[in-house]
């Protein structure tokens, strides 16, 4: 079941890629679902209701807090490929450094449709984009060009010509969605993307043997 709750949350960091960035500031979006299925009912209060994107240059940063038991930040620099994934649970504080050496997702797996669709998301015009796979799973996201270009290694490399003001996705039946709240521009301080005191570092490996452990 463990396993099930986490892949629920890694699906939420699709938005933790950024490139050419022109804005700098931070946007709150407020997370939602629908038919969960029976076996998570243990883990629904650590579902995060709401996370947060820090957006500065190359950088980005996502910061979530799963219930009272788990706080997870994931930074991502677009320009090295590098992401920095922050655990402070259950008196445990890892940081955990990865560089992605995959290829990236083969395009000709998806299918983009632009629809002609339009609605207001925390004050910015976004238009509706459907990307389809060979499986026949649909990703339905509000995009926006207002803000910085979205680029991501775990979606295929397609430009979608702006930034995802909401996204959500649909699997065996349930449903998760992610809606911006609120876009504030303001000034990052570079602090926001290293590691802060008092966080171990961790291999992938180690981390996960680590969770393994964890009784939530």
């Amino acid at each position: 079941m463990k396993r099930l709750f986490f892949s629920v949350f890694f699906s939420f960091l699709v938005l933790s890629g950024i490139a050419k960035v022109n804005f700098e500031g931070q946007i709150d979006y407020r997370i939602s679902y629908k038919n969960l299925p029976e076996e998570m009912g243990m883990y629904k209060s650590m579902l995060p209701k709401k996370s947060r994107v820090l957006i500065k240059n190359e950088w980005s940063k996502i910061q979530q807090n799963m219930g009272v038991l788990m706080k997870m930040d994931v930074i991502f620099n677009s320009e090295t490929n590098t992401s920095l994934m922050l655990v402070n649970a259950l008196g445990k504080k890892i940081a955990v450094e990865t560089t992605d050496t995959s290829q990236q997702v083969d395009p000709s797996l998806f299918t983009l449709t632009k629809k002609d669709e339009i609605k207001i998301i925390a004050g910015y015009k976004c238009k509706k984009n459907i990307l389809t796979d060979t499986a026949n799973n649909s990703y339905v996201l509000w995009i926006t060009d207002k803000l910085p270009t979205y680029k991501n290694q775990n979606l295929p490399n397609i430009d979608l010509g702006g930034f995802p003001m909401e996204y959500s996705i649909e699997n065996n039946g349930m449903s998760i969605r992610m809606t911006a709240s609120k876009v504030v521009e303001k000034n990052i301080p570079d602090s926001e993307f290293t590691i802060p005191e008092g966080y171990e570092k961790k291999t992938a490996e180690e981390m996960g043997e680590l969770m393994k452990g964890m009784k939530f």
